[in-house]
C-alpha cells in the first residue's frame, strides 16, 4: 500500500513530466518562434535589433517617425537597406537563406519614432534539453517519493 506522501510526490512527479514533455512536443512541431512588438524611441535614440533567422522564414518592419535612418543587414545581400527615410517606411522579405539579420533605427528627426515589427526567429536549441531536464525532475521527484512506502530492511 502507498502511503500520502508516495501519492503526492507521484502526481507533482508526473504532473513535472507532463509539462517537460508537453514542451518538448511544441518544441519540435514549431522550431521557429515569432516575436512581435511596438516599441516607441525619442529624439536622437537608436535601436539595433539582432536575431538570427532561419531559412524561408517571412519578417516584416514598420518604422513611423518625423525623420529616420534604416540598415538592415541580412543573410541575402539582396535583402539589405541602408537609406534615411521620412514619415514611414514598410519593409518586408523573406530570408532565403539562415543566418545573422542586424537591423539599426537611428532617429533623425524632432520626434520619437515607433517601430512595429514581426520577426520569425529561430528557436534557441537549448529549449529541448530545458525540456528533457524538466521530464528527469519529474521522474526524480517520483523516485524520491517511491522511497516513503518501501519498506525498511532490519536494523534500520
Amino acid at each position: 500500500m502507498l502511503n500520502k506522501l508516495t501519492l503526492i510526490g507521484i502526481i507533482i512527479g508526473s504532473a513535472i513530466s507532463l509539462l517537460g514533455a508537453a514542451s518538448m512536443v511544441t518544441s519540435l512541431n514549431s522550431p521557429n518562434e515569432i516575436q512581435e512588438d511596438t516599441a516607441t524611441f525619442g529624439v536622437g535614440d537608436l535601436d539595433k535589433i539582432n536575431f538570427n533567422a532561419p531559412e524561408k522564414s517571412s519578417q516584416s518592419l514598420t518604422v513611423t517617425g518625423d525623420s529616420f535612418d534604416i540598415k538592415i543587414i541580412t543573410p541575402n545581400s539582396s535583402n539589405d537597406v541602408d537609406a534615411s527615410f521620412k514619415d514611414k517606411a514598410s519593409f518586408s522579405w523573406t530570408s532565403d537563406s539562415a543566418g545573422q539579420t542586424i537591423i539599426t533605427i537611428q532617429n533623425t528627426g524632432d520626434s520619437e519614432f515607433t517601430e512595429t515589427y514581426k520577426f520569425e526567429l529561430a528557436r534557441d536549441p537549448l529549449f529541448f534539453t530545458y525540456s528533457i531536464l524538466v521530464i528527469i525532475a519529474g521522474v526524480v521527484i517520483i523516485g524520491i517519493s517511491a522511497g516513503f512506502s518501501a519498506k525498511k530492511p532490519k536494523g534500520f
